[in-house]
């Protein structure tokens, strides 16, 4: 089965701001509070939803309901239309597999249904699951961006 990998563009919803608020509130790590706050307060009220697009036109990827992602996010696999939710669909260039595309695709597969060790949106999230599908480690380009802007 061929894939690719592949995001959508998606606004930072006021529920989502407050839900970020809470988390980084409890954290002891005033650099990523800082990251986060001054983004929303800048305007940058977006983020990318990641997923890896199988040549049936489905798509897996990691999410839940947005009101409490931490708690009941998992491993699903949609169609196209449920994935992009009105959006824009990309080809995520930067995603560079590793394994071949079969493998991938299984590799996606294979988790579907599963929390893949539980959500959060800095160190477990959509892009890490895509990232490590693809080449076996669990990365974020989104947040290892905002990690060096803020420290220059």
């Amino acid at each position: 089965m061929r894939c690719r990998a592949i995001y959508v563009v998606r606004h930072i919803s006021p529920m989502e701001r407050e839900l970020i608020r809470k988390t980084v509130s409890d954290w002891k790590q005033q650099t990523m509070q800082r990251i986060l706050f001054q983004q929303m307060e800048d305007g940058f009220l977006t983020f990318r939803h990641y997923g890896i697009a199988l040549d049936d036109g489905t798509v897996v990827h990691f999410r839940g309901k947005r009101q409490d992602i931490h708690a009941n996010a998992w491993i699903q696999r949609t169609g196209i239309a449920d994935f992009a939710r009105a959006g824009d669909v990309c080809e995520a260039c930067e995603v560079r597999f590793a394994f071949p595309e079969e493998l991938v695709a299984r590799r996606a597969l294979c988790q579907v249904g599963s929390r893949f060790g539980g959500y959060h949106f800095l160190w477990n999230n959509c892009e890490h699951f895509v990232n490590w599908c693809a080449c076996g480690h669990r990365i974020s380009r989104q947040v290892m961006l905002r990690e060096f802007i803020q420290e220059e």
